[in-house]
């Protein structure tokens, strides 16, 4: 079945329809949601203000940053494996860079959204799962030695291309993560600033 959709480019229609699921997917702000549902918080009024996982395990605990964390990578995976199922890897891509601009940048949310980081690890799930474990390696290694989670964010993005590049995946996915790492290194602009002034907060367990 996905060797079928690897060979089909999909129809404008199609890869319309994948754009607007993956999108939608990408909106649904699970940081924002599981917060509010466990201690009636506000998110973006608390920690960093960041709608993503790590604000949430810090301005209210593990269970709430874990369940941010699964939700955030299910709607990468999910809006990946539509893309690819539907479209092929003109899908997959449209619909991997759908749903990292629906969750930075959420209708809901006034379009303040989270950095990407979770939803393009889930894209990777589907598209590059070979991937996972040096990336998961890499990003564990960065925070043990430095405790700082953008800074390992920041890391792996940067590794990414060269990982895809070097195991040879597609040329679309070369592109894909490419795009999507300067994209979440991008996100992470205002972190580059405080960790160039000392002033980023380091990682501890709760």
């Amino acid at each position: 079945m996905f060797t079928e959709a690897f060979e089909s480019g999909g129809s404008s229609l199609v890869l319309l329809v994948v754009v607007v699921i993956a999108y939608i997917l990408g909106n649904l702000p699970f940081s924002y949601i599981i917060t509010r549902i466990f201690t009636n918080k506000d998110i973006r009024e608390h920690g960093s203000g960041n709608v993503g996982a790590t604000n949430a395990y810090r301005t209210s605990g593990w269970a709430t940053g874990l369940l941010s964390l699964l939700g955030d990578l299910l709607k990468g995976a999910l809006a990946a494996w539509t893309g690819l199922l539907l479209a092929g890897y003109s899908g997959a891509m449209l619909a991997s860079w759908a749903v990292v601009i629906g969750h930075c940048y959420p209708v809901a949310l006034r379009f303040k959204g989270g950095k990407g980081v979770a939803s393009a690890a889930g894209v990777l799930f589907i598209l590059s799962p070979g991937l996972i474990i040096p990336l998961v390696l890499i990003f564990v290694g960065i925070v043990y030695f430095s405790r700082y989670i953008s800074l390992a964010s920041i890391g792996t993005a940067y590794f990414l291309p060269f990982l895809i590049y070097y195991s040879q995946q597609p040329w679309q996915y070369l592109l894909l993560g490419t795009v999507m790492a300067a994209f979440v290194i991008y996100r992470h602009k205002d972190n580059i600033i405080r960790l160039r002034n000392g002033q980023e907060n380091k990682f501890t367990l709760r």
